[in-house]
């Protein structure tokens, strides 16, 4: 009967770290794409339970649009310093162009835009990436949408790569 549930004898958490597991035997380079949520941070644990039990560094990717909650921030730290040995981060605090919902008078402006610092949200981040020249696709007023595959590209190189996302 179509849409009947097959199961497979394994839970979901079995299921997932199986999953990681193959991702793990087959890529020779893995990161994670961390938006400090509960679905990423889900996923980073899983991930990283994984390298930790193969003794491997990944990489982790979080792009801060600048207007991050406070206790969002706390926590993307948090989770660094707990895998930090096993962690290649890349905080990026670049100038994208983001669309801006609060405003009809600027549906758009500029994250992290260094030709207007005084008008940041919050200051930038010890662990930021913030020199525009740091990875070589990058230019100023890039979507998030253009930067997240040409990061996965960059950070691949020749290698085959795969990149773990945590959402719903």
């Amino acid at each position: 009967m179509p849409g009947q549930k097959k199961f497979i004898g394994m839970d979901v958490l079995q299921a997932a770290q199986d999953r990681i597991a193959y991702v793990f035997d087959s890529f020779p380079k893995v990161y994670v794409s961390f938006s400090g949520g509960k679905d990423s941070t889900c996923m980073l644990h899983l991930v990283m339970q994984e390298a930790l039990r193969r003794n491997r560094k990944i990489g982790v990717l979080f792009v801060d649009l600048e207007g991050q909650y406070k206790l969002t921030i706390d926590h993307i730290t948090d989770c660094y310093w707990q895998y930090a040995e096993y962690i290649e981060l890349f905080w990026v605090c670049l100038p994208l162009h983001l669309r801006n919902a609060v405003s009809q008078f600027e549906p758009h402006w500029i994250c992290w835009d260094k030709d207007r610092e005084k008008d940041w949200i919050r200051p930038m981040p010890d662990l930021a990436i913030a020199d525009e020249d740091y990875f070589p696709f990058f230019h100023k007023g890039m979507e998030f949408e253009e930067f997240v595959p040409e990061f996965g590209k960059w950070y691949g190189g020749e290698e085959l790569t795969a990149c773990f996302v945590g959402i719903r």
